[in-house]
């Protein structure tokens, strides 16, 4: 069974706003989805209140809120009480630093990489300083940027106390394997894991607890929704943690690491994203009694392969050109290969090529995406960056066709 594109792309009003434009900034934020926009709509013109009040429409603005709630709790197969809803990942992870790193004291270790977003490093990083531990990084390969588990494993010590990691890094594109590397993480050590899944969730909404991670953190604005973080904690490690919320919350799981007022309009129309999967699934495999997390496991079966072969033909022009360093995996044999794609051009600037392919009505950006650390470190000037084309399901072959147009004339 094939993706159905045409139902797809549907699915997304905004597509058809500029036949000619290729959208290929997707890692930045995506399109929203009709879904999520009816959601939207309804909210502000119909339930927008102080919700939780016995009073219609207050009563309703309540029941949308715990609707999202309750629906990604169950599609990313954790409790609940487990998840958080904030206003973005950095502003989830930079709670998360407080309420772990509370407890940190000197002795203490923790490791992170030079791949990740600085989301999942600048606040673990200023907390362990903060506290007197030590920062281990885990070095990515310098040539392809690419993270090796084989050289986490010196760095495992008895007083590790947090690995922090990303699922897949919004400028190398390259998912990494982290159910095995948790599994590899504990049976060294007794640390515990976090990931940065902003750049893995738009083409796989996984099964968190199958991961055996203890926080993941990605953000829906990504992932065709409002602007909104989801933020996973574990509900063993939760009684470690250092609530972040007013003192009479204390203690509340919604509430303890959710430091400000919930954004009630946002948080409703991340129920729009689900009602977006759970159409896209009857569209393609019929009625089902499955339960959410495992059809987005089925519809992940059928993106995958859809975005191989928008991200192959890209991969291939970019390895075999002579004025290109590409990042990442060159191939998508392995499936493991995101539609996030991006290079260094070698003999003009990457800003440069990114406004010719601007001019050619190719949506795309240069720069170093928040990557300051990797982009540094693999020999690159971080303010011009790198050009990154990033496509998601919704992206066609047409497009694909015009960016290597582009892309040829360009170079």
């Amino acid at each position: 069974m094939k993706l159905d594109i045409d139902y797809v792309r549907a699915q997304f009003d905004q597509l058809a706003d500029d036949p000619e434009f290729t959208f290929a900034s997707n890692a930045g934020g995506s399109y929203v989805c009709n879904q999520a926009n009816q959601v939207l709509e309804h909210y502000n013109h119909h339930t927008r209140v102080q919700p939780y009040s016995r009073f219609s429409p207050s009563a309703e603005a309540g029941h949308a809120m715990d609707r999202a709630h309750a629906g990604w709790a169950e599609a990313l197969n954790i409790r609940p009480s487990e998840l958080t809803i904030g206003p973005s990942t950095s502003m989830n992870t930079y709670v998360m630093a407080q309420a772990i790193g509370d407890i940190w004291k000197p002795g203490d270790e923790i490791i992170v990489t030079n791949q990740d977003h600085e989301a999942n490093s600048g606040v673990w990083r200023r907390k362990a300083l903060e506290k007197g531990v030590t920062i281990r990084q885990w070095e990515v390969e310098p040539d392809t940027g690419l993270l090796n588990i084989e050289s986490l494993f010196p760095l495992l010590r008895d007083n590790t106390r947090w690995v922090f990691f990303t699922h897949c890094s919004n400028v190398i594109g390259t998912v990494n394997p982290v159910a095995a590397i948790v599994k590899t993480i504990k049976s060294r050590s007794n640390a515990c894991v976090f990931n940065d899944a902003v750049a893995y969730a738009p083409h796989h909404i996984p099964d968190l607890k199958a991961l055996g991670v203890d926080g993941y953190a990605f953000s829906l604005y990504k992932v065709f929704g409002p602007h909104q973080g989801m933020l996973y904690v574990n509900k063993d490690i939760r009684g470690d943690l250092t609530s972040q919320a007013h003192y009479f919350n204390s203690g509340n799981p919604a509430k303890d690491f959710g430091p400000a007022g919930p954004q009630h309009a946002q948080i409703a129309g991340c129920a729009g994203v689900l009602d977006y999967f759970d159409e896209l699934h009857q569209h393609h495999f019929g009625d089902s009694e499955k339960k959410r997390n495992s059809k987005m496991e089925d519809i992940h079966q059928l993106i995958v392969h859809h975005e191989n072969q928008l991200a192959a033909p890209l991969l291939e022009f970019l390895h075999h050109h002579a004025d290109v360093r590409l990042l990442g995996k060159t191939h998508t044999n392995d499936n493991d290969r995101a539609p996030t794609i991006a290079f260094q051009p070698l003999k003009q600037s990457a800003k440069s090529v990114a406004h010719k392919l601007q001019d050619e009505k190719i949506g795309t950006e240069n720069g170093n995406f928040y990557a300051h650390r990797l982009i540094s470190d693999l020999g690159m000037d971080p303010d011009d960056g790198v050009v990154r084309l990033s496509l998601v399901h919704y992206s066609n072959q047409d497009e694909v066709n015009r960016i290597l147009r582009a892309l040829d004339s360009a170079l």
